[in-house]
């Protein structure tokens, strides 16, 4: 059936996910503020910086201003940010060929899905921050200058959305490399490397010691008027802005499990198989699949050191390495004849079990210390579709 094409396929999925989203998020408000995403919203600078205020004083500022219920006003955040982070994936995967490979992409629980195989995440700041990546990914800049200076917005707009930004840093600093390199082909001057000392140290500075100044009492307070119940300083997220780096380290460690190691470890493989067997880097010498991908992992370790959410940190990584390899493709530095050869020599009946190994039985929990979860996709369907049915037939 010529409906049944690969573009087709990808705008009914992107509006089933933008649909989901949007249904899904609506009815969470119904637990407003307890659970931990609203909490997350609801941190502001009322009681002095703090970590991930920046969009919790937004929302706090514009409803005061403008009257409007805070839990509508984040509810219209969340929103508006995925239908632009859709969006602008949509826009970049009409202008590329969508084949085998892509479809892995694109179904994998951990990636577009992953919001709602895992409602715990939806709504989290982190849409934010891996919008803000991908927009900063698809600019074309005539000059370094321009290159360097959105870097800095973008790079530190995100980290005051949410502090996880600083562990990609160098992914945000390989994209600048890489274009520098292959398009503006400028000298770096010695100001540019100083400027990103100084601005690194000032976004340090505040995350790791104007951030304990904060009164946290305060910005609970702020809420006073709200009437919240049992919202207090240890609330959802509140609670995770008073331990300190080495607490919050030695609690993670000490939770981590043997076992839960291994599962995460076979969903990660799992998923990095697409990478390591249909891609392949051109023209840039040294560098090969293997290489940035290791490169990439290693670097994301201390992540998972620090937060036992590792589904939720695992949804970022393949964000960012998604996002990172659409840039390779912009560059043209992916050997696409290397990629359709390699899906060319796949049967039909392989590409359904490496599909089905992918795509349909595993995704991880969002916390590390929990099992995984079998058959996300499908359960994630028949829970949405039996939902919506029973909500018509409430109607009658």
């Amino acid at each position: 059936m010529k409906f049944l094409n690969y573009k087709n396929i990808l705008i009914i999925y992107f509006l089933y996910l933008i649909i989901g989203i949007c249904i899904y998020s609506t009815l969470q408000i119904s637990e407003f503020p307890k659970k931990y995403v609203f909490t997350e919203w609801l941190i502001n600078y009322e009681g002095g910086y703090v970590r991930r205020g920046l969009l919790g004083q937004l929302v706090f500022d514009i409803s005061e201003i403008l009257e409007i219920n805070i839990k509508y006003l984040i509810l219209i955040f969340q929103i508006v940010a995925y239908f632009i982070y859709f969006t602008i994936f949509y826009f970049i995967f009409s202008k590329i060929e969508i084949n085998f490979f892509w479809l892995l992409i694109i179904f994998s629980p951990i990636l577009f899905a992953y919001p709602l195989v895992e409602l715990m995440v939806l709504g989290r700041k982190d849409i934010f921050v891996i919008s803000i990546f991908l927009f900063f990914s698809i600019i074309n800049f005539k000059n370094f200058r321009n290159l360097f200076f959105f870097f800095l917005i973008a790079f530190g707009l995100s980290t005051f959305v949410h502090e996880i930004t600083f562990f990609y840093i160098f992914h945000y600093l390989f994209i600048v490399y890489l274009y520098n390199k292959l398009i503006l082909k400028e000298k770096i001057k010695l100001l540019y490397i100083f400027l990103l000392f100084i601005f690194l140290s000032v976004l340090l500075y505040l995350n790791l010691n104007l951030h304990n100044q904060a009164n946290i009492n305060e910005i609970v307070d702020s809420y006073k008027s709200y009437n919240f119940e049992d919202f207090t300083i240890y609330s959802g997220a509140f609670s995770h802005l008073i331990p300190n780096f080495e607490t919050v380290l030695k609690g993670t460690i000490n939770q981590i499990k043997f076992l839960s190691l291994i599962k995460y470890l076979v969903i990660f493989l799992l998923n990095s198989f697409p990478f390591i067997y249909f891609i392949k880097i051109k023209n840039i010498k040294y560098l090969s699949t293997f290489k940035v991908f290791l490169l990439f992992f290693l670097l994301s370790i201390p992540v998972y050191a620090l937060v036992l959410d590792w589904g939720r940190v695992i949804y970022i990584n393949y964000n960012f390495f998604i996002i990172l390899l659409l840039f390779f493709i912009k560059l043209n530095l992916i050997d696409l004849d290397y990629l359709n050869n390699k899906i060319s020599k796949l049967s039909y009946y392989s590409k359904i079990v490496i599909f089905i190994l992918i795509c349909l039985l595993f995704s991880p929990d969002i916390l590390g210390k929990n099992p995984i979860e079998f058959f996300p996709l499908p359960s994630q369907f028949l829970r949405f579709t039996n939902g919506f049915f029973e909500k018509i037939l409430e109607f009658y």
